[in-house]
């Protein structure tokens, strides 16, 4: 707070020891409305705007939301019609047990939310926010509305219907300003949510627009029906596909900028084509061990793993379980001058300095197997393979192995002990693997309970049960995310992994060689300090990060 020589303001800033004592005492002694109270207060340079309408917002014990872009849930800027919100400065913020939460810079308008109730059918509860954050907040929804309506309206007066659309027609209209600005708007509400898919999907009612962010899909537009083939052709064009096609699958990408890039992959359905684009950012990503929330103890054993001089070396795990990320953040800290590390991928996720990294390419007969064959040609000394799809990737992979370099790659399994079988069903002799394979990491990514809102909650005895645990030794580090702006409302805010390393030592290499049952392989696992992704959970959850609900989503395989 800025001291102010003079005046009654002064002598009232000078008296007290704190911005809300002194914000209390200035409040209460107005004599008009206390919001023109503070704008008094901040001209005089008495205290900031936002200090004092946080402060004001706990002394009347109410929520205070910044109204940053990224703490808005897109879902909601139109959940009240755009000319109330405008009439009375308001801005919908969350939606939780059908109460609408609602920033208004006057907690004191109850005419707003009398109307606000009538026009939606739902109660509303009052969140405290600056007028200038209102206003910026109003103008971009008035903006976005207005753009994209108004894009709508000038397609549908281009008379695009899905039934009279001819292919010439079609590519007139994917060069349509209106056309591509739409599609350009769905990406960046997309981009702006921290969407990691957006699915563009026809439904007989419309054209769904739906993005997944933190591992949740929702709703995010219903365009009109009409739109459908014009969007897909936008995408099919801006993705490199050919646009003529409709009956088979297509893959693609489209660059939004330097670090950011999107795959994308059209399927034909009954109703049309459907485009999927996975968000590729390569701007946040920290290729840091240290930093992959990995345990201590299964960090020591995925690094004694992929520091051997030879052998395999695997991630598991479903699609966008951030196996790739793990990978690369091993090879970064295999990636020295002295080592010639080589991938094949498809596609290159991300450009790692002083290595040779080739991409898949069909056409080119450039395959994952026979760019493997390649690779072992250029005296590599680390070979990263994105995935082991067949037999035959999966065979050169383990000659790599045995002659002598360190392969990295993916491999599609529910855990890391069904690697064992899954490669032997592949066609992979036993005693082969059994000296070729070094270590195998499951992983899964689970909702982050929210930080800002997070509380202390008690998992239920059924929940407990599924982890062997006894409610009276559960202990006290649980917590559960209540919703806050932060978070939208979803008390979750980001996703972390979960893991289990299984690091092959000589006793199950030899185990593996002759075939051993699964018990025995367990066993001998466990020895050499396997411990399940599902005790990972609950670690993290013992620990206040994710609840156990989240980690039975994602890694129960029973």
């Amino acid at each position: 707070m800025v001291n102010v020589d003079g005046g009654p303001l002064g002598a009232l800033a000078a008296s007290v020891d704190d911005d809300r004592t002194f914000l209390a005492a200035a409040l209460k002694d107005c004599s008009g409305s206390e919001s023109a109270a503070i704008e008094g207060l901040v001209a005089k340079g008495l205290i900031t705007r936002e200090r004092a309408y946080r402060l004001w917002a706990e002394l009347l014990g109410l929520d205070f939301h910044s109204l940053a872009d990224h703490t808005l849930d897109p879902r909601l800027r139109h959940r009240i019609p755009l000319d109330l919100a405008l009439r009375h400065n308001a801005v919908v913020v969350g939606e939780e047990d059908g109460v609408l939460t609602v920033a208004l810079q006057n907690p004191f308008e109850l005419l707003a939310v009398d109307e606000i109730q009538e026009v939606t059918g739902m109660p509303v509860a009052i969140a405290l926010a600056t007028p200038k954050s209102i206003a910026t907040a109003l103008e971009r929804m008035q903006r976005g509305s207005t753009g994209i309506e108004g894009l709508i309206q000038r397609l549908q007066k281009s008379e695009i219907d899905n039934r009279n659309v001819d292919a010439d027609r079609l590519r007139t209209l994917v060069g349509d300003d209106a056309v591509i600005q739409l599609v350009d708007h769905l990406i960046d509400e997309a981009m702006s949510a921290r969407a990691s898919d957006i699915h563009v999907e026809p439904q007989r009612d419309g054209l769904r627009v739906r993005i997944r962010v933190d591992g949740d899909l929702d709703t995010l537009y219903t365009l009109p029906v009409g739109l459908q083939r014009a969007v897909i052709a936008r995408i099919k064009v801006a993705s490199g596909m050919d646009i003529g096609e409709s009956r088979k699958p297509q893959d693609g990408r489209i660059a939004v900028s330097e670090k950011v890039e999107l795959r994308v992959s059209v399927l034909p359905s009954v109703l049309g084509e459907k485009a999927v684009m996975r968000v590729l950012d390569r701007s946040g990503i920290t290729l840091d061990p240290d930093k992959l929330g990995m345990s201590q103890h299964n960090l020591q054993l995925f690094r004694r793993g992929f520091t051997c001089p030879n052998g395999i070396v695997l991630l598991t795990g479903p699609t966008g379980s951030g196996k790739t990320t793990t990978l690369y953040t091993a090879m970064s800290e295999l990636n020295q001058p002295d080592v010639n590390l080589i991938t094949v991928e498809d596609p290159v996720e991300y450009e790692l300095a002083g290595t040779t990294q080739v991409q898949v390419d069909v056409k080119a007969e450039r395959t994952f197997a026979n760019a493997l064959r390649a690779i072992l040609r250029q005296d590599p000394d680390v070979c990263m393979v994105g995935e082991i799809r067949d037999a035959e990737t999966a065979s050169i992979a383990v000659q790599a192995a045995l002659t002598g370099h360190l392969v990295l790659s993916t491999l599609h399994t529910n855990d890391a002990l069904s690697t064992i079988h899954r490669l032997c069903d592949m066609g992979i002799a036993s005693y082969l693997l059994g000296p070729a394979l070094r270590c195998v990491v499951g992983q899964r990514l689970v909702s982050q309970i929210c930080p800002d809102c997070a509380k202390p909650a008690q998992p239920s005895a059924a929940v407990l049960a599924e982890f062997g645990v006894d409610p009276d030794q559960a202990g006290d580090g649980f917590r559960q995310g209540t919703g806050c702006q932060n978070c939208r409302g979803r008390g979750r805010r980001g996703r972390l992994a979960i893991h289990e390393v299984l690091y092959v030592t000589p006793a199950l290499a030899s185990a593996i060689s002759r075939r051993a049952g699964e018990a025995e392989l367990e066993q001998l696992a466990v020895a050499g300090g396997y411990v399940r992704m599902m005790a990972d959970g609950l670690d993290k959850a013992r620990r206040g990060l994710v609840t156990l609900e989240d980690v039975l989503a994602v890694a129960r395989t029973e």
